[in-house]
């Protein structure tokens, strides 16, 4: 078992990123999810501002977290890191930013993308239909 819970995470994020930690929303403050989400916000904006120095160091200090964290905290990475970066878009591509993981985060980057495209379905190409497709709203209020 990791010995990085919720209050070690937020520690290190203090000490390493103050402002992110500061940016943490009150309404946030507490749950770790949305927690995670705001330094996810940050690593975000490093890879579209295309700042590889800084994308590197996000994604040092986010797999120094993830080599050591309590299950929780891995299920965050997961879900509210890795999953809400652009590792597609054009600037995570023309930055190479899925390369910069450390192995054991692209271990669990594959891991969360198998997992998506059989949930919802992309294994034949077919992007997915969610809710937010207005096609698929209209069927719904009929």
């Amino acid at each position: 078992m990791g010995d990085v819970d919720r209050e070690a995470f937020l520690a290190m994020l203090t000490e390493r990123y103050p402002a992110v930690a500061a940016d943490i929303d009150e309404c946030a403050r507490g749950l770790l999810y949305l927690e995670m989400g705001t330094l996810a916000r940050a690593a975000q904006a490093a890879i579209s501002e295309e700042d590889t120095a800084s994308v590197r160091e996000h994604f040092r200090f986010i797999g120094e977290i993830y080599r050591r964290a309590a299950p929780e905290v891995k299920n965050a990475i997961h879900v509210s890191y890795l999953e809400r970066l652009g590792f597609d878009s054009k600037h995570g591509k023309r930055i190479r930013a899925r390369e910069m993981l450390s192995p054991g985060l692209q271990e669990g980057l594959r891991g969360l993308e198998a997992y998506n495209a059989e949930l919802f379905g992309r294994r034949s190409g077919i992007p997915p239909r969610l809710p937010s497709d207005p096609a698929r709203r209209a069927k719904c209020k009929r």
